[in-house]
């Protein structure tokens, strides 16, 4: 038996408005999980202190600080101008003493600097 087109059309828009009623919700949750995550990271990414320059000095390792059970550690470098500084080695490498390595020195745009061991001279 076949169905006049005005059935035919009826039962097709029947069809389609019970798969709107049974998705729609979901994918409005879904619209609405999306946004919450959009609005979080870009809230966050605001408050980040951006890097502005990043310059590369020379030093010598004074004092070992370890840090966690992963490896990372904090050195007190001696830098060749004369300053002292903390910097941070995620290497799992212990620096001896008097070690003489490469830091990079960051500035960020608050104003801070941060170091970090960027590679061991002569190796």
């Amino acid at each position: 038996m076949r169905l006049s087109d005005e059935k035919a059309r009826r039962l097709w828009m029947l069809v389609w408005r019970e798969r709107a009623r049974r998705w729609l919700p979901a994918l409005i949750g879904l619209l609405a999980l999306a946004g919450a995550a959009i609005y979080m990271l870009s809230s966050q990414t605001q408050r980040v202190d951006r890097t502005l320059e990043v310059r590369e000095r020379e030093g010598t390792v004074v004092s070992i600080k370890q840090g966690g059970s992963r490896g990372a550690s904090t050195l007190r470098v001696h830098l060749s101008d004369g300053q002292e500084v903390d910097a941070h080695s995620v290497s799992r490498l212990v620096l001896p003493l008097g070690s003489h390595i490469v830091i990079a020195e960051t500035r960020h745009a608050s104003g801070r600097l941060t170091y970090d061991v960027v590679r061991v001279v002569g190796q």
